[in-house]
């Protein structure tokens, strides 16, 4: 234990200075290599367009090179909404997959338009619903190509739970049922269907 520490002091005596001067270089390197390279572009925006969600832009912000935050109004050419969303992207390349969730809501659209779009026709009795609103929570694989740190394209692919409401169903179930008489409150209708996006994302600063 003694020669060992002998050997120590003999070492940092003889090189004390030289190895002063290693770990100094040491410790500098990884900052010049930061300060060097490109930073990180935190700040951008998202256009894309799809099914069954329709068109969005969003504000997007990704405080890691792997995690970006998006959100934004959206628009399904029945009416307005706000989605947020979330993406993982564990690689950094010019081709990377991502892994996405997504939330959103659609305010109330006229029941008319609502059958129209779905390419039936609404009966008289149904014209008085006029608040049909619809949320929905998607998860989706995608495919991004393009300059991770600037402008890339991006197509993604999932599944998308959906809730379409009305507040006051009671014209749509009279027509269904073909009685004046039957009342109903609130009509929900919820399925899981495939969901398709194709979109860029720029990002500024």
């Amino acid at each position: 234990m003694t020669m060992a520490t002998s050997l120590m002091r003999r070492l940092l005596r003889h090189h004390g200075a030289l190895l002063t001067c290693l770990l100094a270089l040491a410790a500098a390197a990884p900052a010049s290599a930061q300060d060097d390279g490109p930073q990180l572009r935190k700040f951008g925006v998202l256009l894309d367009a799809g099914a069954p969600h329709g068109v969005g832009l969003s504000a997007v912000l990704r405080p890691l090179p792997w995690l970006r935050l998006q959100a934004g109004p959206t628009t399904n050419s029945l009416s307005f909404g706000l989605r947020g969303g979330v993406s993982i992207l564990p690689l950094q390349t010019f081709i990377a997959p991502s892994f996405n969730a997504e939330a959103g809501h659609y305010f109330g659209s006229d029941y008319n338009d609502v059958v129209d779009w779905l390419g039936s026709n609404p009966s008289r009795s149904a014209e008085a619903i006029s608040d049909v609103t619809y949320d929905y929570i998607g998860g989706s694989v995608g495919l991004e190509i393009g300059s991770a740190k600037r402008f890339n394209f991006f197509l993604h692919l999932g599944l998308s739970y959906v809730s379409l409401n009305v507040d006051d169903a009671s014209a749509l179930i009279q027509d269904v049922a073909d009685d004046p008489d039957v009342t109903a409150r609130n009509l929900s209708v919820r399925a899981t269907i495939p969901s398709v996006k194709l979109g860029f994302l720029l990002y500024f600063f």
